[in-house]
């Protein structure tokens, strides 16, 4: 099987493949096998007729059917692990060329993991001043850590922010639609139990329809795309690295909160909390004191 890649605009790729009439053939043979199971043939048992008789009864075009179906799933998966590749969602297949005695000749269309041409932020950090949090005497620690504790989010949203605009990347569509989609469900969820209101009552008294909210949110979509990009970036260049202790620690406090993550999304997780925390600390030791 030979290939080739095209880069596409907003970070999608086309794969083309051609698979030879030898390789096309021996997926052919497993198709009639794997078809054969299931006919009846005067004569023989089930699944036990001679090869040519169960393809004469078959077909040609139910064959070719079947093992392209079968050649495509298993080329295209095996190119996307040769070449590291990171699809987003599922590839758009176009068949281009598929008859008895020819190559078989197909294309897969996929949005992948955009490529980020990352700022200098070894350079941009350092510039940015952190606040000092002031305290009256009257606030009890618990408020002085929550001042804190919003501080430090603001400037880490900060420092995000400063990056990701100084930074080159192109956002695929999917991932700003899907983000949109998460942020929709997050304000149907949040607004009965902040306001008391169905959300179609909070449509009303907003003056807006769901379409116009949804459309609303593809600038905040796309910022936190970017920043969430540039994290995953910092940490692949900076070579965040998790023991299992520090794994296994943070597990078991993070499965107190959230008990219906199953063991896989728990470890999924978890090495995310943990990887996207030294990548901050990692940024914060470049500010200046």
């Amino acid at each position: 099987m030979n290939h080739s890649i095209q880069k596409l605009a907003q970070s999608r790729i086309e794969i083309k493949f051609e698979v030879s009439i030898e390789e096309l053939q021996a997926y052919k043979e497993k198709a009639i096998l794997r078809l054969g199971e299931n006919i009846e043939m005067e004569g023989f048992r089930k699944g036990k007729a001679p090869k040519e008789m169960i393809e004469k009864k078959l077909g040609q075009e139910t064959i070719l059917g079947e093992a392209s179906q079968d050649c495509v799933r298993e080329s295209y998966l095996r190119v996307v692990k040769d070449e590291n590749l990171e699809p987003l969602g599922q590839p758009e297949i176009s068949i281009l060329k598929l008859a008895p005695g020819n190559p078989f000749e197909f294309k897969a269309t996929i949005a992948v993991l955009p490529e980020i041409t990352i700022a200098d932020y070894k350079e941009i950090v350092p510039k940015i001043k952190r606040k000092e949090v002031k305290v009256t005497e009257e606030e009890i620690e618990k408020l002085r850590q929550e001042k804190e504790r919003m501080e430090k989010e603001k400037l880490r949203q900060e420092i995000l922010d400063k990056i990701a605009s100084a930074s080159k990347m192109e956002i695929p569509e999917v991932l700003i639609e899907s983000e949109k989609n998460r942020m929709l469900a997050t304000i149907k969820e949040q607004v009965p139990q902040m306001l008391g209101i169905g959300f179609e009552e909070y449509l009303k008294k907003i003056g807006k329809t769901e379409k116009e909210i949804f459309a609303s949110f593809a600038p905040e979509a796309e910022r936190r795309i970017k920043n969430s990009l540039v994290l995953r970036e910092i940490q692949r260049r900076e070579k965040a690295e998790i023991t299992e202790k520090e794994l296994s620690d943070e597990m078991a406090h993070i499965s107190q909160t959230n008990p219906s993550l199953d063991k896989n999304q728990l470890k999924e997780y978890t090495e995310s909390v943990i990887k996207n925390e030294k990548a901050f600390e990692y940024l914060e030791s470049l500010l200046k004191q």
